[in-house]
């Protein structure tokens, strides 16, 4: 077992955005993965939160780690007050409140107790790796850590000093991160699936391990943006915020 390599689909803020789960799901499948990763925020910020959630758990055998994200805790513990990446903690707007709050409501009870079975973080034992997977590493009040938008690997170093593994697996950011240490400790941000910056493809990524060897693969996968913008506007005149969140997450800056 530990002299097979192994295929590790890296998913993350997939973000309500069922066109490009499909898509990257679909790509893993080309690649004959074995198992898949979701790196959290399943949903929040798109239009089609449930349609995900019943995909996930759909194809729950295959995931090998699925963990809360931020919108998954704004769901099932409170709506934030301030914005998690703003140094000076700005208030958020009604607006973006509210559009959280429309996306909760299409979320049916099955999906919610789907999502109360996510950790915050996990460790995955297999081929011999320690494998540490969270949306963002937390402190022991389950708290983010410094958020680092472009971590280097002295940042990364920092904020997973205290967790165990020497692969380590986190999203949160929307942009993709490969750093691999002397020491041979690993960190893998895929980048989001579901709105990244500054491209209009699916990024996501692919973790190959074995007892010899590990690899990542980072993808770029091509799927109907423009289908999932108008999906997302047909709401607008209902949720004022989807225009702001197109403009942010889904226009190619």
């Amino acid at each position: 077992m530990h002299n097979k390599l192994i295929k590790i689909g890296i998913i993350s803020d997939i973000h309500s955005n069922i066109a490009a789960l499909k898509s990257v799901w679909k790509e893993f499948e080309r690649r004959d993965v074995d198992y898949v990763i979701c790196l959290g925020d399943t949903v929040g910020l798109g239009a089609r939160p449930e349609e995900c959630l019943q995909f996930l758990r759909a194809h729950e055998k295959q995931l090998l780690a699925c963990v809360r994200g931020n919108h998954e805790n704004y769901l099932l513990e409170a709506l934030p007050v301030h914005n998690h990446g703003d140094a000076s903690k700005s208030v958020l707007p009604k607006e973006i409140l509210d559009l959280f709050r429309w996306n909760h409501n299409q979320i049916s009870a099955e999906s919610t107790e789907f999502l109360r079975r996510f950790k915050k973080e996990t460790v995955i034992e297999i081929a011999e790796h320690t494998i540490f997977v969270s949306h963002y590493p937390v402190d022991a009040l389950g708290q983010y850590k410094t958020f680092y938008f472009t971590p280097t690997i002295e940042e990364c170093r920092e904020i997973f000093a205290d967790k165990p593994g020497d692969i380590f697996l986190f999203g949160h950011t929307h942009l993709r991160d490969y750093h691999r240490g002397r020491d041979g400790k690993i960190f893998i941000n895929p980048g989001a699936a579901g709105c990244p910056i500054g491209t209009d493809s699916a990024s996501a990524g692919i973790l190959s391990v074995c007892q010899t060897q590990v690899d990542y693969e980072q993808l770029d996968v091509d799927y109907d943006i423009d289908t999932t913008i108008d999906d997302m506007l047909q709401h607008i005149e209902t949720v004022p915020a989807i225009d702001y969140t197109v403009d942010q997450f889904y226009r190619k800056h």
